[in-house]
């Protein structure tokens, strides 16, 4: 940066030429660019703020002295306006403002500068911006602004305003109608130079153009204009009462407020205007503010001494010594403006205002005013407020008010006999939430609400807040745990902390501030499920949690908040269980047929949850509480409250019901057959929903049904059910049915697989089940068949059957079976990671493949305990691994590469989506070849393994891997498909890291080749493989890194020409010509011709672009022909003066002639279509005779 500020200033002192324009240009971006890093902490900046700031102002004073003189002066400093405007962005003009020249001389030259720059107009608004803030400060000059007038008259009148001032006062008022930020500039400007003792006449003046502006006459015409000078012009008012002296601005202050009355009510702007409405109650208030002397009322409450070590420890404070009277208050002597009701009336009206900074400025002004009213007035403004907070007004005037009543509590405006009143208000904003729609509102009231007890604990003594202390504190605690707005859990929170610090009289107050911080409060979740459990543990907070979430958050409109709230009660409930069993279930059971959605929804939810927290606890139940969650079930089914508006989620809760019931059911609570057949018909009736939430929860329903209910050897109705769900995975037509028995297979037990009489059966059972899984992780051959969830849901609850065969403790289980078992997985998931297939979703056969690669430490931690893994099943892992590991899909590399860190490096096998409970620890696959390659370039730890999904990181960190023979040929693959891909930045890292890696290790180029060679090969016209070949193959070639007189080239271009033939791929025919074209110059003939026949008949496709693309990349080629013939030039000459993309039965001689020039024998289809031709000719001069038309008359 100070380079940068060096070379501006330089050019300003040495001249400029014609190149400084453009290098003003450049430098400026850069300074910019350098100064934007600091936008989120320009405080940062300060230290260095001088040694930037003062070097482009003294090319900017310079200018503005010898603009005259040098006008190449002026676009310099324009470059400097413009790094200094920059620079005042980001860290605002008032701080910059005091780095600038402030001697009196240059008072006059920066006027006309700043006159000059509005004249010129265009790409000047920075230099005015910056001019403006500096005369800011120059107008502050501490003396006379007579004795610097270079233009007065020693002989006229001393009353008349200097020419330095009227021109100031001219352009100040000009900018006061721009839009833009000079605007704000220069109403600060002409504040500071109006309220100076000498400016009088000035200020007389200027409240008089101010007022006639104000009131002027708005025709549509001038509507344009008004709207920007209206705001410009209040402001400028609202500074000058700021800064003025009260006896300065006292004979002005009637018709200003007159003034700032008739813009806020009267004047038609104001209704469009958000700022025309926020500056006229500035200007109302401060004008207020001056009708009144400035004072401290003796009235207010005076907290006096603080300290914190005495709130801790709870120490007996001191009454005040200082009592409240009325009698003796002197301030009730003083008289009050009549004005200023009405002043106040604004400014309540304005807290109704529907825009945040108009009520801010209005809380503000009350606050304000309120602080030199007398105490009878200051009580009504207080009760005015306090109305406010009323059921019947609307959200922006509850925000307002509480706005306004953290402002009074903060001034010590709120007597402490008020907090009566106060505090319940304030409780109630806490919680305000109006449903509005699809939406609810309400999230800036609470806000403001905690905004409030922040300033109620830092307004009174301990002594006065105690009464409050138990209402407001589980209040606080509350709204810092469950609401759903981070910025209103983390506001209540300070709020917490603050009262705790200065009040002391919170419960437990340091253990939970230590906890419920800002930084754990930004989750949700955890929020609501860490931070709350850890309040409760706190009597005092227990049941007030308890039942804000039962009756707040279970019936909220959002479904997100619905299920966390379930999550928290049954959080929440273990502290308390005897609660949930006397109050919790018997509330939300008599919610559970309400015809609100949300809170039928968030009952139905939760009664579940209730039901296993009293079932752990032991908590005795009502004796027909069963019963009636029974009758729930079957009343809702009656009631048709599946169907129609939120019948899926309504099946989703129930789903979970029926799964919390039946882990809940022992000896002592049980449900008869009738209820059971009714529970499982419903659940497996749900498998069937589209929704994939409802299937999830069917599918948990149905195995804790078979888990309790049918866990023993003997029942064969659980055996029944996984045999008809096996029969509908493999032959249903229906992929959503298909989907559903899929996933619910995965979580049956072991028992329900050996539930046959004989091991014959047994035996048969089983590989029936974990055949139809394996069939259905492969796509149909029926396209419209397909169905991606399907395979995903398959491919996980075979890995769970698999894991929980080989983690069973029964001894019925064959070795074959084993066997079986373990090879069906293995090579069923090796399957899943080849499943390209795609839909019009995308590349959906990314789901199994990821979904497989998330199996494969459990179910490889579980067949090592079994020893069923073999050798060559564990190298055929890392390999398909590998090859993900390199895939262009972001997700698809950092799963793959998760895997890889488990299998390698052994450790507790992480477990996603899988019903597996045991606890299963992956050891080290160290067999596998070349293991000490995978552990040099492999992490520790999965925690500390890089992100994948950056580009830059992932191909450095497994580029060791191509130096391993047995799989480098799969890590290839999986490359070429990133470098050939159309994502930017990952084709650019993966390209560069694969050209390293050829430089580093010999041979790999020739294993490169081999690699391409064989994906054409393997995958003749499967584009999604051969078309990043062909990309990567051009790319490496242009390199350098593979050589055209490879001993493989013939091979490669037939397998290139191979591709290309009958394609109608134009992009895939482009690259396959730019391929064909690096080898045309090749000194093998053999490989020469080869080439350019494959280039030739690329110039007669049907397609202008390939066509011509064709010939453009052959005629390059001949060109760079080191020892060209004289064919080789003549055919060159000829491609270049022919159009290429016209039809080809049109240039098909001219592809003769380039054939003949480069001594190439015509292709057979050009010889057969040129017999054709011939014959077809000799048939037409038959025909074409008198005697052949005789003939055919049949004379």
């Amino acid at each position: 940066m100070d380079a940068i500020v060096r070379a501006l200033t330089r050019r300003s002192a040495r001249g400029r030429d014609e190149e400084d324009d453009a290098a003003d240009e450049d430098d400026v971006r850069a300074f910019v660019g350098v100064i934007e890093k600091y936008r989120e902490q320009p405080t940062v900046l300060d230290p260095m703020l001088g040694g930037v700031i003062e070097p482009l102002m003294d090319a900017v004073a310079r200018a503005s002295t010898e603009a005259n003189e040098n006008a190449n002066a002026k676009a310099n400093a324009n470059a400097c306006c413009r790094a200094l405007d920059a620079l005042s962005s980001v860290r605002g003009w008032k701080t910059c403002v005091r780095f600038y020249p402030n001697a009196a001389k240059y008072l006059e030259p920066a006027v006309r500068l700043l006159r000059e720059a509005r004249v010129r107009g265009d790409n000047t608004w920075e230099t005015q911006r910056v001019l403006t803030s500096w005369l800011s400060i120059l107008a502050l000059a501490p003396f006379d602004l007579v004795s610097i007038d270079s233009a007065i008259d020693p002989h006229s009148s001393r009353s008349k305003i200097p020419s330095v001032v009227s021109d100031l006062m001219r352009e100040c008022k000009h900018f006061l109608g721009d839009p833009s930020a000079v605007r704000d500039v220069a109403a600060q400007t002409l504040a500071k130079l109006l309220t100076r003792p000498d400016m009088s006449e000035a200020l007389r003046e200027f409240m008089t153009w101010s007022s006639a502006t104000l009131r002027g006459d708005v025709n549509d015409e001038k509507e344009r204009e008004m709207i920007f000078l209206v705001p410009g012009v209040l402001r400028a008012l609202a500074a000058i009462y700021k800064i003025g002296s009260r006896e300065q601005l006292l004979p002005y202050a009637e018709g200003n407020w007159d003034d700032a009355q008739y813009c806020a009510t009267r004047l038609s702007l104001a209704k469009r205007s958000t700022m025309v409405r926020q500056l006229s109650i500035k200007l109302a208030s401060r004008v207020g503010l001056v009708f009144m002397k400035p004072r401290v009322v003796s009235w207010r409450y005076d907290r006096g001494a603080r300290c914190l070590q005495d709130n801790l420890s709870g120490a007996m404070q001191k009454p005040p010594t200082k009592q409240l009277t009325t009698a003796a208050d002197e301030d009730d002597k003083c008289d009050v403006h009549m004005a200023v009701d009405d002043i106040v009336e604004i400014c309540l009206v304005g807290l109704r205002d529907a825009e945040t900074i108009v009520r801010w400025t209005s809380a503000k002004a009350l606050g304000r005013i309120s602080s030199r009213l007398p105490r009878d007035f200051g009580d009504e403004v207080v009760g005015a407020v306090l109305a406010c907070l009323s059921v019947i007004e609307s959200d922006s005037t509850w925000h307002g008010a509480c706005l306004a009543l953290a402002e009074l509590a903060r001034r010590g405006l709120l007597l402490p006999n008020r907090l009566v009143e106060a505090v319940p208000r304030c409780m109630d904003a806490l919680i305000y939430d109006v449903r509005r729609g699809a939406h609810s509102i309400g999230a800036h009231v609470r806000d403001a609400a905690a905004y409030v007890c922040w300033a109620f604990a830092r307004a009174y003594e301990p002594g006065v807040f105690e009464p409050f202390v138990d209402q407001l504190a589980p209040r606080l605690l509350m709204i810092s745990c469950f609401d759903r707005e981070v910025n209103c859990r983390r506001a209540a929170s300070a709020a917490f902390q603050e009262a705790v610090g200065r009040l002391g009289k919170f419960p437990h107050g340091i253990d939970i501030v230590t906890v419920a911080d800002y930084f754990s409060l930004g989750s949700r979740t955890r929020a609501a499920l860490t931070v709350a459990p850890f309040i409760c543990q706190f009597e005092e907070y227990r049941r007030s949690l308890l039942e804000h979430v039962l009756d707040t958050k279970l019936t909220h409109w959002e479904l997100a908040t619905r299920q966390l709230a379930t999550k928290t009660i049954r959080a929440l409930g273990n502290l308390d269980p005897q609660w949930i069993g006397d109050v919790g279930i018997k509330t939300v059971l008599s919610r559970a047929t309400s015809s609100d959605l949300s809170t039928r929804h968030g009952a139905v939810l939760s009664i579940g949850e209730m039901l296993l927290v009293t079932q752990r606890a032991k908590t005795k139940l009502e004796d027909d509480c069963f019963e009636r969650v029974a009758d729930l079930v079957q009343s809702m089914e009656r009631e048709k409250m599946y169907k129609g508006k939120g019948g899926e989620i309504m099946r989703g809760a129930t789903c979970r019901l029926i799964e919390c019931v039946f882990l809940c059911c022992d000896e002592n609570h049980k449900i008869d057959s009738k209820a059971t057949d009714a529970f499982v018909y419903f659940a497996e009736e749900s498998l069937q929903c589209c929704n994939g939430d409802v299937q999830a929860a069917a599918s948990d329903a149905i195995a804790a049904f078979t888990e309790t209910n049918y866990a023993s050897r003997g029942s064969h109705r659980a055996h029944c059910l996984l045999l008809r769900h096996a029969e509908i995975v493999v032959n249903d037509l229906v992929g959503v049915v298909r989907r559903g028995s899929a996933l619910v297979l995965g979580g049956f037990p072991v028992t329900s697989l050996l539930a046959a009489k004989n091991s014959e059966d047994k035996s048969a059972t089983l590989r029936a089940v974990i055949t139809a899984l394996s069939v259905a992780t492969k796509p149909e051959e029926d396209v419209e068949m397909r169905d991606a969830e399907t395979r995903v849901n398959a491919t996980i609850s075979l890995s769970e059957l698999s894991v929980k065969l080989m983690c069973a403790e029964c001894h019925d289980i064959d070795d074959d079976d084993i066997a079986f078992v373990s090879d069906t997985a293995i090579a069923t998931l090796l399957g899943c990671l080849y499943d390209y297939s795609v839909d019009n979703r995308g590349d959906v056969g990314s789901w199994v493949r990821e979904s497989a690669m998330k199996c494969f430490p459990v179910l490889v931690a579980a067949l090592q305990m079994r020893n069923a893994l073999a050798a060559d099943q564990s190298q055929n892992i890392m390999t398909a691994l590998l090859k993900q590991a390199f895939e262009k899909i972001d997700r698809i590399r950092c799963q793959a590469l998760v895997t890889l860190v488990q299998l390698v490096r052994g450790g507790d096998a992480i477990r996603v989506r899988m019903r597996v409970q045991a606890k299963l620890t992956v050891h080290a696959l160290s067999g596998v070849p070349d293991y000490d390659v995978l552990q040099c370039c492999l992490p520790a730890t999965v925690e500390t393994a890089p992100d994948a999904s950056h580009v830059s990181t992932i191909f450095a960190t497994l580029t060791p891997v191509l130096g391993a023979e047995a799989y480098v040929n799969a890590a290839l693959s999986g490359w070429f498909l990133s470098c050939g891909s159309v994502g930017d930045s990952l084709v650019r890292f993966s390209t560069d890291a694969l050209l390293r890696a050829i430089r580093r290790f010999e041979g790999l180029p020739d294993i490169v080749v081999a690699s391409i060679i064989q994906d054409l090969c393997q995958n003749k016209h499967v584009d999604r493989v051969t078309v990043p070949a062909l990309r990567v193959c051009d790319a490496l070639i242009s390199h350098g890194a593979l050589d055209q007189a490879h001993t493989h080239a013939i091979q490669l271009i037939e397998a290139i020409r191979c591709e290309c033939f009958s394609s109608r791929d134009i992009s895939k025919l482009v690259t396959g010509s730019a391929c064909l074209a690096h080898f045309v110059g090749a000194a093998d003939s053999v490989v020469h011709e080869s080439a350019s026949m494959g280039l030739l008949a690329l110039m007669a496709n049907r397609f202008p672009r390939v066509r011509c693309a064709a010939a453009e990349h052959l005629y390059i080629a001949l060109l760079a022909v080191a020892e060209p013939s004289r064919g080789t030039e003549n055919a060159a000459e000829t491609l270049s003066l022919n159009s290429w993309d016209a039809p080809p039965s049109v240039m098909k001689e001219t592809r003769k002639i380039i054939y003949s020039l480069l001594g190439l024998d015509l292709p057979a289809f050009m010889l057969k279509a040129s017999g054709k031709l011939r014959d077809r000719r000799a048939d037409e001069r038959e025909n074409s005779t008198y005697a052949s038309l005789v003939g055919d008359t049949g004379y």
